[in-house]
């Protein structure tokens, strides 16, 4: 048996060695697209290229990889249970090109994921002594400085109310990681117009694998347990992906390594491991930047954002227990959340179920199980007001790369938990009802499509309307591959969503619906150019048949030797969107670690031009230099922000070391 196994993985081998002819990074920049379009923040898509970036240094073990590991590497449920179901029954995996006889891991598939992970006996643990620590550990350093060229307003004035510091933000990045057993990371951050060098800092100090203590970190971090109704930070997919998966990636502690200034808790945080259940413990406490309300903007830049600025302090505690046994995952969460200074609102009627006070608590339950194709998955949680939040779904896979999946909500409008994030329309989880229905197929190596719809209400009135109000979001995408160096994707998108309109002395409720589609190309011409083009039409339609429409078209040529690492990008966007609600948001090339959206509205141009190179074998350089012009306005934004131009320039670099 052994011999018969070790003859395939050597044809398997010889087989598969061609599908590393695409580089860690190109296969990283294809990643971080598919999920330009995803309904999230901006921080958590940066969450997610911070733990892509995190596996190029160590990959992830397969043999021994979590289920929400994997699931953030792209592999759906099915995927999943075969691998495990795989190594149940074979043993550990022997090598990667093992992958191919698994059901549902096809060439492309594993050519995808291939950077990313790696193959070790499953109770390899590299040892905690100290000279093995520092003799084989793995130091990054990034620095990084961006710039405005044009002065806003809030560098001009003289009354004392602008910004107090110079007008550039600069960062520093330092991370340490010893296998998967150790990792130390430091961050240093100034936004621009911060009269401090460094006015935000982060660390944590991460331990794995240390008898039953599966992971211990001190300092900064996020949880997300269950269905995240009573606490999901950092990445989690939007309830509208083109993966069309629901179910909530549950990676339990995650270090917090980003820039990012809120969303994360700073203490201590552990994960015991007693046969086949987890028990998290957590605490945090820390300052947190108030005015009457929690602020999350992380700007310190004029005299009255620094006088806020840790103006008041935040406790939490909890825990999180977690039992799994082929397939069957059960969990019960508690969160007990306190400040020192009450938390309050302004008078608008729509705030009225708001948390307000000192203290709160959360209690919620969670359930998911796994059959081979079939998902099913629900989470209560219960605030201490006694409001209620419920979330169930099943996501089923009907064969490769073919998933149903739907799930129904429904959010009590005066359920609190500052730290939810959960499928729904609204920031906060509350005052919601819902039914989502996703569809995915891939109908053979060539072209695939996927469709969405999601009907929601608000039983309670909401800051757009003074009743409950109701609306749903469709969205489809259809990716033709007619060849290994050809994508052609077009998506679609319809939102409507009923608001207060007035009409005469009286406010009335009125649909306002939005429609735009966007055609994608994406080719190799030649061994080392390739072109990407796109190009959007946005129509919305208001109160009274009031119609606009906005479009827009983009060309970039991006330039990488086989070679000599160097890597050029060149775009020019123009873009006619006059109604805010026919923007566009479109990703660009950024400074790696940052994830950059350029939003088109108004009429105008922009364009940007990015460079990477690598200067050694250990250090990197990236430079950017991107562009706005406006045609019909001579001013730009509001505010201190106000520029009194037409246009708009920005500056970076960043300088990436790794040793050894």
């Amino acid at each position: 048996m052994k011999c018969k196994r070790l003859i395939l993985l050597f044809c398997l081998t010889l087989f598969l060695l061609p599908l590393r002819s695409q580089t860690t990074d190109d296969l990283l920049e294809r990643r971080i697209k598919q999920i330009e379009d995803i309904e999230i923040s901006a921080e958590s898509k940066e969450e997610l290229i911070e733990f892509l970036y995190s596996l190029k240094t160590n990959p992830l073990n397969l043999n021994s990889a979590k289920e929400s590991e994997l699931q953030l590497l792209g592999l759906d449920d099915f995927q999943i249970f075969s691998l495990h179901h795989y190594i149940s029954e074979t043993g550990e995996l022997k090598s990667i090109h093992e992958l191919s006889v698994i059901n549902g891991f096809t060439p492309q598939l594993i050519e995808e994921i291939l950077p990313f992970v790696c193959v070790k006996p499953m109770r390899y643990q590299p040892s905690l002594r100290l000279d093995s620590v520092f003799t084989k550990g793995k130091h990054e350093l990034r620095t990084q400085y961006k710039q405005i060229l044009e002065k806003s307003k809030g560098y001009l004035r003289q009354d004392g109310k602008g910004y107090q510091g110079m007008p550039f933000s600069s960062q520093l990045r330092y991370n340490f990681s010893y296998f998967d057993r150790l990792e130390f990371s430091f961050v240093a951050d100034k936004d621009a117009g911060e009269p401090s060098l460094i006015d935000y800092y982060s660390a944590q100090l991460t331990l794995r694998n240390i008898s039953f203590v599966q992971q211990l970190t001190i300092g900064d971090y996020r949880l997300n347990f269950g269905e995240g109704l009573a606490i999901g930070q950092g990445f989690s997919l939007s309830y509208l992906n083109n993966d069309a998966i629901l179910k909530n990636r549950n990676f339990g502690i995650k270090p917090h390594r980003s820039s990012t200034e809120y969303g994360y808790n700073r203490g201590i945080a552990a994960n015991l491991k007693l046969w086949n259940t987890d028990l998290f413990l957590f605490a945090s406490i820390d300052k947190i930047d108030y005015s009457g309300s929690i602020l999350t903007t992380g700007l310190h830049r004029t005299e009255s954002e620094i006088t806020k600025k840790d103006s008041n302090l935040a406790r939490m505690f909890g825990s999180h227990l977690n039992y799994e046994n082929k397939g069957l995952q059960l969990g019960t969460t508690f969160l007990y959340y306190d400040y020192q200074d009450s938390i309050k609102h302004n008078s608008s009627a729509y705030q009225q179920y708001y948390f307000s006070g000192k203290q709160n608590s959360v209690l919620s339950v969670n359930a998911s199980y796994l059959y081979k194709r079939l998902r099913f998955f629900a989470e209560g949680a219960m605030s201490q007001n006694k409001a209620k939040a419920f979330l169930c779904g099943a996501q089923i896979n009907l064969a490769y790369k073919t998933l149903l999946s739907f799930s129904l909500r429904n959010y009590d409008k005066d359920y609190q938990s500052f730290y939810a994030n959960s499928i729904g329309v609204q920031t906060k989880i509350a005052n919601e009802q819902g039914f989502n229905i996703n569809f995915s197929h891939r109908l053979n190596s060539k072209l695939s499509y996927y469709l969405a719809a999601d009907f929601f209400r608000f039983p309670f009135q909401t800051y757009i309307s003074q009743e409950g109000a109701k609306g749903m979001k469709i969205r489809g995408e259809i990716n033709y591959n007619p060849s290994e160096k050809t994508l052609l994707r077009l998506t679609y998108k319809f939102n409507n969503r009923e608001e207060d309109v007035k009409q005469g002395d009286t406010e009335i409720l009125h649909y306002n619906i939005l429609q735009q589609i966007q055609l994608y190309l994406q080719t190799q011409l030649t061994e080392n150019f390739y072109l990407h083009s796109r190009t959007g039409y946005s129509h919305t339609h208001t109160f009274s048949s009031n119609k606009d429409n906005g479009y827009y078209f983009l060309v970039e040529g991006i330039y990488k030797h086989k070679n000599f690492p160097l890597q050029l990008n060149l775009r020019y966007a123009y873009f006619d969107t006059k109604n805010y609600d026919n923007r566009f948001s479109v990703y660009e090339y950024n400074l790696p670690m940052n994830y950059s959206v350029a939003s088109l509205y108004d009429v105008g141009h922009r364009g940007y031009l990015f460079c990477k190179i690598n200067l050694t074998k250990k250090i990197e350089l990236s430079l950017r230099y991107a562009a706005t012009l406006f045609t019909e306005k001579e001013e730009i934004s509001s505010g201190n922000d106000q520029i009194p131009h037409s246009h708009k320039q920005e500056v970076g670099f960043q300088i990436h070391i790794k040793l050894p």
